[in-house]
């Protein structure tokens, strides 16, 4: 067996999201392959939670706001490195790449990884000199990398992955159930998706409305007003928060993702696709590296959304064959096992460089 890496991975924001999620993923594919992985992240913070609950090591260091203490998260992270003689230092954001930048001005001997699963614009500012590699999450990530200047023989693609959950067929029509699910954002389109149920009503098609996901700059109360303000809301289902979000697709015979931008990774995309359901997406960010390119429609048209939503309706056996061809590519391209070894191997890889 290789000698087992002590990985520090550093995160800090507080919440759960794209970004974390990858980083869970990841940090769990790192300890099945014999590693160690210590969690430095805020008390209270959807990693720390998670890195209990995995029963991973934690560190506690300061959240993102708190830059009076930085100084001394530097100086207790330094004393935790050379202590449990760290190998890599795993940075998630900007500023956790600063902290990995200070730790390696002590520890000049320390990898640092830098992992990108967000959709804030990537910088190789100064602090980046001390990384020694870039996973992008995305093939839209590592683009806009190589387009700011980070040399390629620096950069790695390596897409979550995702377990397939048990296959279930879609409810038997009519209605058509169509869902989306996502936080509650101007920039995921939900009222492009409601414009577009209006439109696909308009024309006939006897079809229902599913809404989930948590508010966020968005309520449900600001949604169900534009669903009445279009005359549609005995079609309109709002589920609010669900926690187990295949349970929620598998109700669906399709699935939209009406992003306007963002996107630089898309959990819900990849969760569509291993439900085996057909997906109409916006080509926002990473979106057409999951959706059909003929189920792609530009952010923002509901006229276009509406096209593609009642093709489908029209043709039930595409739509069949489009969610059966949506869950072999979750299975062939998002294996989890090939997720764990790539990662296992760059971090493995690194280290050896260092």
């Amino acid at each position: 067996m290789k000698q087992p890496l002590r990985i520090l991975n550093l995160i800090d924001i507080p919440w759960n999201s794209g970004l974390a999620a990858y980083a869970f993923d990841q940090a769990a594919a790192l300890k099945g392959a014999g590693h160690e992985v210590i969690f430095a992240c805020p008390e209270g913070s959807a990693a720390m939670d998670f890195a209990v609950r995995g029963k991973f090591r934690t560190h506690a260091i300061p959240g993102r706001k708190d830059l009076l203490g930085l100084p001394a998260a530097v100086k207790s992270l330094r004393t935790l490195a050379h202590k449990e003689k760290v190998n890599v230092v795993c940075a998630h954001t900007g500023r956790t790449q600063t902290l990995a930048w200070l730790l390696r001005l002590k520890l000049p001997k320390l990898a640092v990884v830098r992992v990108k699963a967000d959709a804030r614009p990537p910088s190789l500012g100064f602090t980046f000199s001390a990384v020694s590699k870039v996973i992008s999450a995305s093939g839209y990530i590592e683009d806009r990398y190589l387009a700011a200047g980070l040399d390629p023989a620096r950069s790695a693609l390596i897409r979550q992955a995702i377990a397939l959950p048990a296959f279930e067929h879609p409810p038997s029509p009519p209605p058509w159930t169509i869902g989306m699910l996502g936080r509650l954002d101007p920039v995921k389109g939900h009222k492009c998706f409601l414009k577009a149920a209006a439109e696909v009503l308009r024309r006939g098609v006897p079809a229902q409305f599913h809404i989930a996901g948590y508010e966020a700059n968005l309520t449900y109360k600001q949604l169900e007003k534009y669903a009445a303000g279009l005359g549609i809301t005995s079609n309109v289902v709002f589920h609010g928060r669900v926690e187990d979000s295949f349970a929620f697709m598998k109700n669906c015979s399709i699935g939209v993702i009406a992003s306007l931008g963002s996107e630089a990774v898309s959990r819900a995309a990849l969760e569509w696709l291993a439900c085996g359901r057909p997906l109409v997406s916006t080509t926002a960010g990473s979106l057409p590296e999951f959706a059909r390119k003929d189920f792609l429609v530009p952010p923002g048209d509901h006229l276009a959304l509406a096209d593609k939503l009642c093709a489908l309706t029209a043709a039930q056996e595409k739509l069949a064959y489009a969610g059966g061809e949506n869950r072999s590519t979750a299975e062939k391209d998002f294996n989890p096992a090939d997720f764990a070894a790539a990662t296992a191997w760059l971090f493995e890889t690194v280290c050896r460089k260092a």
